[in-house]
């Protein structure tokens, strides 16, 4: 076997294989055998017509199947000679298949870079304040409080900001047939609600019906809403009034296990400043990370950032059904939105890529036993049992996927250990 191999770029080969003939009329007979060990033709029982009649019959046939087995098995083998770990599939340039002659076929395909990452030892970075004010404590437990309000239905109240409706509701859109939603509960005021739809409903009553048409933007985030002219008709069941609890022992007795305000104070100022700590050490991981990213810069195998978008557009459709909308009913820019997820996915597939290489490098590796932490833990968060996660994951590939995911993680703490990280003043 000839094989030329040749640089495009550092991550993308191509490859000139080239076999004799006679390795054609080897690979020829197998699938010829295979052929007439499986066929069935008039006048012959299953595997016993003649080889001949059976190379006549399926001439097309067989001839495509040798071509492919060929490409496919020299292909890897000339790869694995030259010590190369191809990522997918090749891509066929030119292939010469002519009987008695050579087999020839060039191919090309991407590969991992070759990086040896630099700076990646004390990177400076500054580590973001982590103080939880007392205006921050008040406002989450003003939260909480406005969390166990209650909504009492008041026949002779007008509707006022912070109340809310019962009203059947019923949309017209151009084009479209009406969609009525039954004894919807909707908060008068609302900023999920559009600014005109709350100034037509505020100061309704109980028995009104309200019709009037919204005019949305073009730029609205819902695409079955964008630039849409919809017409609604509120008919309002209910009033219900606001009714929330003072902030006093009582309500935080309701929490759980608080003896008093004061115990639900420190809980939720402890909380704070935890989650605060928290983003501050992710904000540092990241600063350090960017920062190695920028200091070494590395061609990327298009097939991985390709990869990473589609994952990217996957997860934004399952985002949507989650919430109710169907993509296959939407008007939906496919192309622009995966225009927008390509800048994140590179950096995305670039950090992996440098992170897989220090992590190769030092030699990092997760015990079976972090694996499994992490598996208990996901089944706890999502109600699944452990051992149902786990087949699951087993299956699709996922518990090698979450041990190179953990390496990246342990690989990232590492990096941030050695980083010279000064706290913001």
């Amino acid at each position: 076997m000839k094989i030329d191999l040749s640089d495009i770029s550092p991550v993308k080969k191509s490859l000139a294989v080239e076999v004799d003939s006679e390795e054609v009329s080897k690979e020829t007979t197998a699938v010829l055998r295979r052929y007439s060990s499986q066929v069935r033709l008039p006048g012959f029982r299953q595997g016993k017509a003649p080889a001949e009649m059976v190379r006549k019959r399926f001439a097309k046939e067989i001839e495509a199947d040798v071509r492919e087995r060929l490409i496919s098995r020299l292909w890897r083998e000339a790869a694995q000679e030259k010590g190369l770990s191809p990522l997918g599939d090749p891509v066929l340039d030119e292939l010469e298949h002519e009987e008695g002659r050579p087999f020839r076929f060039k191919t090309t395909f991407e590969v991992l870079p070759q990086l040896d990452v630099k700076d990646w030892k004390g990177v400076e970075a500054r580590r973001p304040k982590a103080e939880v004010s007392d205006r921050e404590v008040e406002d989450t437990l003003e939260s909480i409080r406005q969390s166990h309000a209650k909504f009492a239905p008041d026949p002779a109240r007008l509707a006022e900001p912070g109340d809310v409706l019962v009203a059947d509701v019923t949309e017209r859109s151009e084009g479209e047939e009406p969609k009525t939603r039954e004894r919807m509960v909707i908060e008068v005021g609302s900023d999920q609600n559009p600014e005109a739809f709350n100034a037509k409903i505020a100061g309704a009553a109980t028995g009104a019906v309200i019709d009037f048409p919204v005019d949305y933007p073009a730029d609205h985030p819902n695409p079955d809403l964008a630039g849409k002219r919809v017409e609604y008709g509120v008919r309002v069941h209910e009033v219900r009034r606001k009714e929330l609890p003072p902030l006093d022992d009582e309500l935080a007795k309701d929490m759980g296990d608080f003896a008093d305000l004061a115990a639900l104070r420190t809980r939720v100022r402890t909380d704070l400043q935890a989650r605060k700590e928290s983003a501050a050490a992710g904000t540092v991981r990241q600063a350090v990370l960017d920062k190695i990213l920028l200091a070494n810069p590395v061609a990327l195998p298009e097939i991985l950032v390709e990869e990473e978008i589609r994952h990217r557009l996957e997860d934004m459709v399952r985002e949507m059904m989650f919430h109710g909308m169907d993509p296959r009913s939407m008007e939906l820019d496919w192309k622009q939105l995966r225009d927008r997820q390509e800048d994140a996915a590179r950096k995305t597939v670039h950090a992996r890529l440098v992170l897989d290489s220090i992590a190769a490098k030092e030699d990092i590796r997760v015990e079976r036993t972090e694996i499994r932490e992490r598996i208990q833990k996901e089944a706890a968060r999502i109600g699944e049992d452990y051992e149902a996660l786990h087949a699951r994951l087993s299956k699709g590939g996922g518990v090698q996927a979450l041990e190179t995911q953990l390496v990246r993680e342990k690989t990232l703490d590492l990096v941030t250990s050695l980083a010279n990280i000064q706290n913001a003043e």
